[in-house]
């Protein structure tokens, strides 16, 4: 989660700016709150584009903001969703070709700052059995999988079980340690002040 909460000291300086306009100082932080917290949501999800092979929208759909009042000066950005499918991401070829599958291998990424990796579990294992291919299930839903050695399908004990191979999810994209958080962060107080400011020359104006 990602919170917006100002102290005393932010309602002291509005006021002084508005003179006798001392009780729209708690308006103008609530709506400076809130037009902040929802910039941020936007420069997290170009920032996660900008470093992940991930749509904006899908990252967009996980966040869900509860906005500042003036009882509660506090906004609440929040992301919550699964693990994602590496086959969201980038992964080459795509396309689900069961009779023709690629002789060079798949291979895939997450970042746009790393080169591709072949999705094999063995390389070099005899009839390259545990390289990554195109499935299609049941359910008709096509991913990027891999088998599961010493593990059998239940519908085909012939065969090798099947694992789809996954990635991060969107709150661990954005996240403190590892996610964008820390490059969107130091934008934050600037955007506060700058949405203060503007709610200030509005009531002025």
């Amino acid at each position: 989660m990602i919170y917006y909460q100002v102290e005393m000291e932010n309602l002291t300086e509005i006021e002084a700016a508005l003179g006798m306009m001392k009780d729209k100082s708690k308006m103008v932080l609530r709506t400076a709150i809130n037009n902040t917290a929802k910039e941020t949501v936007t420069l997290l999800v170009d920032e996660v584009s900008r470093e992940y092979y991930y749509k904006k929208s899908d990252a967009r759909k996980t966040i869900t903001t509860k906005k500042a009042t003036t009882s509660s000066l506090q906004a609440i950005i929040n992301s919550s969703g699964p693990v994602n499918e590496l086959y969201d991401f980038k992964v080459n070829p795509k396309a689900y070709r069961p009779k023709n599958r690629p002789k060079a291998d798949h291979k895939g990424n997450v970042r746009r700052d790393r080169d591709p990796s072949y999705l094999y579990l063995k390389p070099g294992a005899s009839r390259d059995k545990y390289k990554a291919f195109v499935v299609k299930y049941s359910s008709g839903h096509i991913t990027i999988a891999q088998r599961v050695p010493g593990q059998r399908m239940k519908s085909d004990p012939s065969k090798e079980a099947i694992k789809t191979l996954l990635s991060p999810s969107v709150p661990n994209m954005l996240g403190y340690e590892q996610g964008v958080y820390g490059i969107v962060n130091p934008q934050m107080y600037d955007l506060l002040q700058k949405n203060i400011q503007e709610q200030i020359q509005r009531y002025l104006g």
